[in-house]
């Protein structure tokens, strides 16, 4: 009779389960995990699709342009047209009466003019073209300075008729005054104006620093 404790006793293993096909192996899913990551990785960094610009954008800046191109044409016109500055004085001259040396003296001086010997001068030509008009033709200069503008102001039977400024070379002027060369360029003045035959004709040259000469007095013919 054997004893309790010496009993041979057998442990009862469980079969051993094989592995399922259909699980997946630790590798495969690494890579499986790997790969979903790739795939939103990219998804995510896909390139943006730019709108393209509308053609309500397009006509817009179409105006923004065609206006601005409007006002600097506007503006170049203006300033390509704009009025000459005419020397001080000027405008107190013309509206004087002068008829003789002492209308025009009290004139000059109303308008805070001094006189100068500077002004060099000829009136070359006064030709009548009809019953009313005549026209002149001639030159002036300012010895003293090549930067100062001139003003011809033209008196007909002691009313203002003619301002003109001086334009182009005058060819007389570089034959009789050669040694002078200042303002060569813009010497030779000519306008035409109202005058009634044989009236009294006073021709002014006003500089820009306020200064005047006076040509010998003519009449129209």
């Amino acid at each position: 009779m054997q004893k309790a404790g010496n009993r041979d006793t057998t442990s009862v293993r469980s079969p051993t389960r094989p592995p399922s096909h259909n699980a997946p192996a630790a590798g495969d899913a690494i890579a499986t995990g790997a790969s979903s990551r790739t795939t939103a990785g990219r998804s995510t960094r896909a390139r943006p699709i730019r709108p393209r610009p509308s053609i309500r954008s397009r006509t817009w800046l179409t105006w923004m342009a065609g206006a601005f191109a409007a006002v600097l044409g506007f503006t170049l016109v203006l300033w390509l047209t704009r009025p000459i500055e005419r020397p001080p004085g000027v405008a107190i001259l013309e509206s004087a009466n002068v008829s003789d040396p002492t209308s025009l003296m009290a004139a000059v001086q109303t308008a805070g003019l001094r006189g100068t010997a500077n002004v060099k001068g000829a009136i070359e030509e006064i030709k009548r073209l009809d019953n009313e008009r005549v026209t002149i033709r001639g030159w002036a200069a300012d010895t003293g300075t090549s930067d100062s503008s001139l003003s011809v102001i033209v008196f007909a039977s002691g009313t203002h008729v003619l301002t003109t400024a001086l334009k182009g070379a005058s060819m007389n002027m570089a034959s009789i005054f050669r040694p002078f060369d200042k303002g060569a360029a813009n010497n030779a003045f000519e306008g035409t104006f109202a005058c009634r035959p044989d009236g009294k004709l006073i021709v002014v040259v006003v500089t820009s620093d306020r200064t005047y000469s006076q040509f010998r007095s003519l009449v129209c013919p």
